[in-house]
C-alpha cells in the first residue's frame, strides 16, 4: 500500500536544519529545497541563533531533516588495516549513540553523538510542531557532492575534507577561525556551512550505498505519507460530500419547479384535451386530401411536367399535359377525386420515328412506372394524333 501511495503523494519539499552546538548556545542553519523530477532547487538558505525565530520562520508543514554538528559530535576515520581502529569499532555500543558513516577511498569516516543529546533535540523540534523524518550526524555527507564539484579539498562546516578520485581520503579540523567558501552545485551556489545539509538531501532522495546511519523507527517518512494520504482522502471526501449536497439541493429545486410546471400543465391539459383531439382529426382529414391530390409526393408536380416537356422532340406538338387529372367530371354538389398517379399527354406529329424514339426515352424515366397509348390515329394530312397515359411510381 505504501508503494502505491508513494506514487501519488511525494515528499518533494524538504527543510534541513543544521544544529551546530556551541559551549553555551546553538546555531541553526535552515536549508529549504524543492525536488522536481531529478532536479533539486534551493529555495532559501538562512541562519538563526535563536530557536524561537527559526520556529516562527520555518514552514512546519514541510518535512524536516536534522543534521547534528559541533560540540558533542565526534568525527573519526576508521582504517581497516589498522588493528586499533578495528578493535575500537568492535567496542562501539550502537544502542547508546547516533551515527552517520561514509565509506571513503581507503577508510570509513564516522560521525557520532550520544543518543540522549540527539533525542533531546528531536523532542524540542517535535514539541514545536516540526515534522521530523530523519537525523544525520556530522559533516561528512558533504563528500556526496564531490562527484559534481570535482574538488581535491572541500570545506564542510568546520571540517576540511580531502579527496582522491572523488572518494574521501582524509579529513582535518579547521582552526578556531572557520573559513567559509561558496561552491557551485549545478545552477545553485551553496556555502560550505550548508554543504553537509545539501549532502543530507542527496542521501534522503538517492540513498547511496556508501552511507550507513542510525535508523530511528519513530522517525519515518512513511508515517508522514500516510498522514498526508488520510488528509487528502479526508479533504476529497469532504469536498465530495459538499458537492453531492450542493447538487442534491439544486436538483431538488429544479425538479420541484418542474413538478409545479407539470401540475399546471395537467390542469390545462384536462381543459384542452378534447380540443386537441378535434385538431388532430382535422389534421388527419386534411392530410388525406393532400395525399389524394398527390401534393405530398417527394417531387413537385411541376417536376414531372418539366421532365416530360424537356424530353419532347421539336417535331412533336404537345396539345395537352394533364397531371393528376380528375377521375370523373367535376360537379358542384359532389366531392372531386383525382388520379394522384396519372399523367395524360395529348399531341400530334408528322414523324412517327421521332414519336417512337420519344416513347423509348420516356421508358427510361426513373419515376415512370408504365405508360399506355390510349389512342393513336392519323388524319387526312397523314398527321399522327396521340393520347398517352403515364402512371407514376410511388415516391
Amino acid at each position: 500500500m505504501l508503494a502505491t501511495l508513494s506514487k501519488f503523494i511525494k515528499l518533494n519539499d524538504i527543510n534541513v536544519v543544521g544544529v551546530i552546538k556551541k559551549e553555551d548556545y546553538e546555531i541553526y542553519n535552515l536549508l529549504t529545497v524543492k525536488k522536481k523530477a531529478n532536479k533539486i532547487s534551493i529555495i532559501s538558505q538562512q541562519s538563526f541563533e535563536i530557536f524561537e525565530t527559526l520556529s516562527k520562520t520555518a514552514d512546519k508543514k514541510i518535512p524536516l531533516l536534522i543534521v547534528m554538528e559541533g560540540k558533542g559530535v565526534l568525527n573519526k576515520e576508521i582504517d581497516y588495516e589498522n588493528e586499533a581502529d578495528v578493535n575500537w569499532q568492535k567496542n562501539i555500543d550502537y544502542n547508546a549513540i547516533y551515527y552517520t558513516d561514509l565509506k571513503g577511498s581507503k577508510s570509513n569516516f564516522i560521525s557520532f553523538c550520544r543518543k540522549n543529546i540527539v533525542e533531546e533535540t528531536i523532542s524540542k523540534f517535535k514539541k514545536n510542531g516540526f515534522e521530523v523524518i530523519d537525523v544525520y550526524i556530522g559533516s561528512f555527507l558533504a563528500a556526496l557532492l564531490n562527484t559534481a564539484l570535482q574538488k581535491e579539498v572541500l570545506l564542510s562546516t568546520d571540517l576540511r575534507l580531502e579527496f582522491q578520485n572523488d572518494k574521501l581520503l582524509s579529513f582535518s579540523k579547521q582552526n578556531e577561525t572557520v573559513k567559509i567558501e561558496d561552491y557551485k552545485v549545478g545552477e545553485e551556489t551553496v556555502s560550505s556551512i550548508f554543504l553537509p545539509l545539501y549532502g543530507a538531501i542527496i542521501h534522503f532522495f538517492v540513498k547511496p550505498k556508501d552511507v550507513s546511519k542510525t535508523i530511528n523507527a519513530s522517525l519515518s517518512s512513511e508515517e508522514l505519507i500516510y498522514k498526508k494520504a488520510f488528509g487528502v482522502l479526508g479533504i476529497t471526501m469532504l469536498v465530495g460530500f459538499l458537492t453531492t449536497l450542493l447538487v442534491s439541493y439544486f436538483l431538488i429545486q429544479y425538479y420541484g419547479t418542474k413538478n409545479s410546471e407539470l401540475n399546471l400543465q395537467t390542469v390545462y391539459s384536462n381543459q384542452s384535451y378534447q380540443l386537441i383531439l378535434d385538431l388532430e382529426a382535422q389534421k388527419e382529414k386534411k392530410l388525406n386530401i393532400l395525399k389524394e391530390s398527390g401534393v405530398l409526393s417527394s417531387k413537385f408536380l411541376s417536376y414531372y411536367g418539366y421532365e416530360i416537356i424537356k424530353s419532347i422532340p421539336s417535331n412533336i406538338s404537345l396539345n395537352e399535359l394533364n397531371i393528376i387529372p380528375l377521375k370523373e367530371e367535376y360537379k358542384e354538389s359532389k366531392k372531386a377525386f383525382f388520379d394522384s398517379k396519372i399523367i395524360i399527354i395529348k399531341g400530334e406529329t408528322f414523324q412517327e420515328s421521332s414519336f417512337n424514339s420519344w416513347l423509348e426515352d420516356l421508358k427510361k424515366m426513373d419515376w415512370l412506372q408504365r405508360f399506355e397509348i390510349i389512342s393513336l390515329k392519323k388524319d387526312k394530312k397523314n398527321k399522327s394524333i396521340f393520347e398517352i397515359k403515364i402512371t407514376i411510381k410511388n415516391v
